[in-house]
């Protein structure tokens, strides 16, 4: 196999872990901090997985400019919230409208910010261990 299938792989498994844990949260926990903060954060290291499966290479996009989009693309979709776009649209559909939510949160935009540094993280800690590694 391939370093680029590898890759794939891996950020395979990875997205496939975080999307569990994303179901786990919102089907199970009713309440508290993971309820409400955990599963914004994680939505941008999921969506830095997704991505990566499709675009498996290093380079600058992937490690440093992907995940700032990211969080630039929460951002929007929180501020389109505050404008109430589900409504001002006539959305009905209530997928859609969970997809898009219907509430601005500040802290949702924490949340992403916080998701972005741990993907930031990540990489930074990859990066020691293949130096090591080398």
């Amino acid at each position: 196999m391939d370093d680029f299938m590898k890759k794939r792989l891996r950020y395979f498994v990875l997205f496939l872990a975080l999307l569990l844990t994303e179901i786990l949260i919102g089907a199970f926990l009713k309440g508290g901090f993971i309820r409400a903060y955990g599963g914004d954060i994680l939505v941008l290291p999921l969506l830095y997985a997704f991505f990566r499966i499709l675009f498996p290479g290093k380079g600058s996009f992937t490690e440093r400019i992907l995940p700032f989009l990211l969080f630039l693309s929460g951002v929007c979709v929180e501020l389109l919230q505050g404008l109430h776009i589900a409504d001002r649209l006539h959305i009905t559909s209530r997928l859609i409208r969970i997809i898009v939510g219907s509430t601005f949160d500040f802290w949702d935009i924490a949340c992403y910010l916080a998701g972005m540094l741990l993907i930031y993280a990540f990489l930074y800690f990859s990066h020691i261990k293949a130096c090591d590694n080398s």
